[in-house]
């Protein structure tokens, strides 16, 4: 017997259209209200790793997602004179897919469509009301609506964690601006032919960067870096400064490494700029029948390569959950948030520290020994992800 038959789902980007996706299997009707006036096509690029992979499996649209983007399982690292200082093979966890944020999630977006579930835009939360079996939901424009469970997947600011846990009402700021972008179509950028199916990453003296083909039709490259930013800029602030000033603010830091880093971004006509935050833990994750889901309950910073992969398991997971039944909705929610909240907290962790440690100053020596020491390291760095990628894949294949 199911306990939800009406779910209500704040949030229109990656963890909301999934869940709903998993909810609909389920017999369950939900309708995705978002904040912004009409679909979104922002965003840089990503790799959807391999657990994220199988969730897309399981909703049947790893195929699409594979030939939207390039099948990249393998990481690369160079200095910044483009030696290879070592290579990690997590092939066998499965293969991840890099793809232009906007492609993937027009590919969700169309599965919504085709499933024939309700999406709202320029729905901003004002209120939520929980009254026995219901969980009412208003809206700044005066809309009114009621469902048994209201599931928040309204990202890294989110509105629904804001009016549940006040105490934890805002994420917490990194101190990193995360900066990106696409090269123009076309242009080569190949240090060899492997670049273009693995995530190429380069460490110098201080901080990193990192490149990956996004698109094979048309080619299309992306890169990103994290550069420190110790006053909080407002998006308005970030978006008003200057292509040209965030160009030459990477060319700075990086436009002596080797080739095709400065190509690359110099060959970027709209830089991404955005201030990065994070969650790194909540008191918990549900109250009453309203649950956060991905980056509402934990966002990462995006040096931990995981933040729309956890979303997607989220969403499989709660999805498969309240469709089975077998609990009360804020039995399956204790449940849920048990399966995952210790493994993406520390993910959250790992993603800072990652952040951190690049902005540690290394001379001549400290480079020497940071590139021979590497190949002793990437077996370490190998095994955790191959544990992050496998963890939940029992659950995967039982969707």
């Amino acid at each position: 017997m199911k306990h939800t038959s009406r779910a209500l789902i704040i949030g229109g980007g990656i963890a909301g259209p999934a869940a709903a996706l998993f909810l609909r299997r389920a017999g369950i009707e939900s309708q995705i209200f978002e904040a912004y006036p009409e679909p979104s096509t922002i965003g840089g690029g990503f790799q959807i790793a391999p657990n994220g992979m199988r969730v897309m499996e399981a909703l049947g649209l790893a195929d699409r997602v594979r030939a939207s983007g390039v099948l990249s399982s393998d990481f690369v690292f160079r200095n910044q004179h483009g030696k290879v200082i070592g290579r990690i093979d997590v092939s066998s966890a499965g293969q991840g897919v890099t793809i232009r944020r906007s492609e993937f999630h027009r590919i969700l977006m169309d599965a919504v469509t085709r499933a024939g579930i309700p999406i709202h835009y320029g729905k901003r939360l004002s209120s939520i009301e929980q009254s026995g079996d219901a969980v009412t939901g208003q809206f700044e424009d005066g809309q009114v609506e009621k469902g048994d469970t209201l599931l928040a997947a309204d990202g890294v600011h989110s509105r629904v964690r804001a009016l549940l846990l006040t105490g934890n009402a805002s994420a917490r700021y990194t101190g990193f601006l995360g900066i990106g972008g696409f090269a123009d179509p076309g242009l080569a950028a190949l240090n060899g032919p492997k670049d273009t199916r693995q995530l190429n990453f380069t460490v110098g003296s201080r901080f990193q960067i990192g490149y990956a083909l996004m698109s094979e039709s048309p080619i299309q490259w992306g890169w990103w870096t994290h550069l420190p930013q110790g006053e909080e800029l407002t998006r308005a602030e970030l978006q008003a400064i200057a292509d040209d000033t965030i160009r030459d603010r990477v060319l700075a830091a990086f436009g002596c490494w080797h080739a095709p880093i400065r190509s690359l971004v110099s060959n970027t006509k709209q830089i991404m700029r955005t201030a990065i935050y994070d969650v790194p833990s909540l008191p918990s994750w549900h109250v009453g029948r309203v649950m956060l889901l991905g980056d509402a309950a934990h966002a990462m910073s995006p040096a931990g390569g995981q933040g729309a992969s956890l979303a997607l398991e989220d969403a499989m997971v709660l999805g498969q959950s309240l469709g089975s039944g077998s609990r009360s909705v804020t039995e399956t929610f204790a449940f849920v948030e048990a399966q995952l909240r210790a493994r993406a907290e520390r993910m959250v962790h790992q993603a800072a520290q990652n952040d951190l440690r690049q902005v540690k100053e290394l001379g001549r020596f400290g480079q020497w020994m940071r590139d021979q020491a590497f190949s002793l390291i990437a077996p370490v760095i190998a095994r955790e992800l191959l544990r992050q990628y496998t963890a939940l894949q029992h659950l995967a294949s039982a969707a």
